[in-house]
C-alpha cells in the first residue's frame, strides 16, 4: 500500500511561490535594467574585503540601534533592547512573504502581550511608528529633487516621479492626520461606521461602548504619547534613514564606485517609496530594479550600480531574516508555555 505523503502547508507554497518569483525578477530583469552581465557584477562584488562587510555590518547594526528612540516613545516602558527585538523580528516575518507586514505585526502584537503590555498599547505603538515612517518615506523624495537641482544634476523622469507621488501621498496623509488630530469628530464617525458595520454582519465583538467610544479614547491617548515623546519619534526615525543612506553610499565606496551623494539620495529616496509596494516579500526584485535604473539613468556605470544595489540590499533586507530568525527563535524558547493564540 503506497504511503500518503502530508500535504504541504499552504504558507510553505506561499513563501516559495514568492521568494521564486522575487528571484526571478532579479535574475531576469536585473541586468537587463542594468545593462551589465551577472559574470561582470559578480566581479565587482568579488573584491569585498573581510574588513569591509564587518564596517558595513557594523552601520548596518548601529542603524538598528538609532531608531530605538522612536520606538520606545510609542509605548512607554518598552526597553531599548525589546524595541529593537521587535524591530527584527517584525522584519524577519515581514520579510518572508508578500504584503508581509500585517504578519509581522501580529508576531510584535503577541511578543509584547507577553511583556505584559495591553492591545491598546501595542495598537497605539504601531500606528504611530508607522505613520512617522510613512510620512518620512513620502518626504524624501522630495528632498532628493532639490538636492539634485542643487548639485546641477539632471534630474531624470523617475526621480521626479517618486518625488510628485511623494508629495501627493503626503499631503494626503497631513490632511488626514490633521482631521484626527484636531477633534473626535473624524474618528468617532469611523467608529459608528465600524459599529454599523458589527451589527449587521456579526462576525466580531465590538468593545465595551462601541467602536465609536473606543477610537475617540485611542485618538487621545495617541495624542497624548505624540505630545510627550514627538521628538523622539522624529529623530529616531531621522537618524534610522540617515545611518540607511549612509550604508548605500558606503557599499559603493567598498566596491570602488565613486558616485554623487545626491544621486545617492535619490537612489535612496526612490527605494523608500518602492518598498511600499510589497507585492513580492519586502518589494524584493522591483526595488533592486528600480534602484538601478535610477543610478544608471543618473550616470553611474553599468556593473557597480548593479553590485552595490545588491550589497545594500543584501544588508537591508537579506540579513533581517537570519538576524531576527534567531531572535525570534530565542524569544519562542524563553516564552514557551506564555504564548496564547491571537483572539
Amino acid at each position: 500500500m503506497a504511503t500518503r505523503l502530508a500535504p504541504v502547508p499552504r504558507t510553505a507554497v506561499k513563501l516559495l511561490l514568492s521568494g521564486a518569483a522575487a528571484a526571478g525578477i532579479i535574475a531576469i530583469a536585473l541586468p537587463k535594467v542594468a545593462g551589465a552581465e551577472w559574470s561582470q557584477i559578480a566581479t565587482v562584488l568579488g573584491g569585498l574585503s573581510g574588513a569591509q562587510l564587518v564596517l558595513l555590518t557594523v552601520v548596518w547594526l548601529a542603524g538598528l540601534w538609532v531608531q530605538t528612540p522612536a520606538l520606545t516613545a510609542a509605548m512607554p516602558g518598552l526597553t531599548h533592547r525589546r524595541a529593537l527585538l521587535l524591530n527584527l523580528t517584525g522584519s524577519f516575518v515581514s520579510n518572508l512573504m508578500p504584503l508581509g507586514g500585517a504578519v509581522g505585526t501580529v508576531a510584535n502584537w503577541r511578543m509584547a502581550r507577553t511583556w505584559g503590555f495591553t492591545t491598546a498599547a501595542f495598537g497605539r505603538w504601531a500606528v504611530l511608528t508607522n505613520l512617522v515612517d510613512t510620512l518620512l518615506k513620502f518626504v524624501l523624495p522630495g528632498i532628493a529633487l532639490l538636492w539634485l537641482g542643487a548639485a546641477g544634476l539632471e534630474v531624470k523622469g523617475s526621480v521626479s516621479t517618486a518625488a510628485y507621488v511623494g508629495l501627493g501621498l503626503l499631503t494626503a496623509s497631513v490632511l488626514a492626520v490633521w482631521l484626527v488630530a484636531r477633534d473626535d469628530r473624524a474618528v468617532r464617525w469611523l467608529g459608528q461606521v465600524a459599529d454599523r458595520v458589527v451589527r449587521r454582519v456579526r462576525f466580531v465583538r465590538p468593545p465595551e461602548g462601541g467602536y465609536a467610544a473606543w477610537a475617540s479614547s485611542f485618538r487621545r491617548d495617541s495624542a497624548d504619547l505624540v505630545a510627550r515623546g514627538w521628538g523622539r519619534m522624529i529623530g529616531g526615525k531621522l537618524a534610522y534613514a540617515a545611518l540607511q543612506a549612509v550604508l548605500l553610499w558606503l557599499c559603493f565606496r567598498v566596491i570602488g564606485a565613486e558616485v554623487h551623494p545626491a544621486v545617492i539620495g535619490a537612489a535612496f529616496a526612490v527605494e523608500r517609496i518602492l518598498t511600499m509596494a510589497a507585492i513580492t516579500p519586502g518589494a524584493t526584485g522591483i526595488v533592486e530594479l528600480g534602484m538601478v535604473g535610477v543610478l544608471v539613468a543618473l550616470g553611474v556605470e553599468a556593473a557597480p550600480a548593479a553590485a552595490g544595489v545588491l550589497l545594500y540590499r543584501a544588508f537591508i533586507f537579506g540579513m533581517e531574516i537570519p538576524v531576527g530568525g534567531l531572535a525570534f527563535g530565542a524569544w519562542l524558547v524563553r516564552t514557551r508555555g506564555r504564548v496564547t493564540a491571537p483572539a
